[in-house]
């Protein structure tokens, strides 16, 4: 960020275009991962093989999956993790190295605690009954509140990174 103050950039447009960057990089990732999957399915019927099996998040949700619902399930899990990724890059730069690796320590713990409190079978039977709309939309707003959170934390950054 502070390469892009220097070069006349304010923060809110660094925010905006970043945001703009990585929807178009989810769109571009998604789609392409999805005509490969297309493309694979489509070589192993042509070919006659049936032992190819390709593992993917929509294995989770249904069997017989469409290329739309494919591309909006990718779409959706690489725009959540480039804006987990972003969020993960204010941290290190608003607080510093140890408190980067302290926001890791913390992440890496709500899965132990996640497993310790048997919290993960009630939660899978929520997500397994769940509509996969329900479920990407629910992304989608968690999404739109980290990107609001990476907003709110740079709108006053300095220029220097602590």
């Amino acid at each position: 960020m502070p390469y892009f103050l220097k070069l006349g950039l304010s923060r809110i447009q660094y925010v905006l275009h970043l945001g703009l960057f990585s929807l178009a990089w989810s769109i571009a990732g998604a789609f392409i991962i999805a005509c490969t999957h297309q493309i694979s399915k489509f070589l192993s019927k042509l070919l006659d093989v049936k032992e190819i099996f390709i593992i993917h998040p929509i294995l989770l949700i249904d069997t017989a999956h469409p290329f739309m619902l494919t591309l909006a399930l990718d779409f959706v899990l690489l725009l959540f993790c480039l804006i987990s990724g972003i969020l993960l890059n204010v941290v290190f730069y608003r607080l510093g190295t140890i408190g980067g690796y302290s926001f890791i320590g913390i992440l890496i713990l709500i899965p132990i605690v996640i497993v310790i409190f048997e919290w993960y079978i009630p939660l899978w039977e929520v997500l397994s009954e769940a509509s996969i709309i329900a479920i990407l939309g629910g992304l989608l707003i968690i999404i739109a509140l980290i990107y609001s959170v990476i907003t709110g934390a740079l709108r006053k950054a300095s220029a220097i990174p602590a």
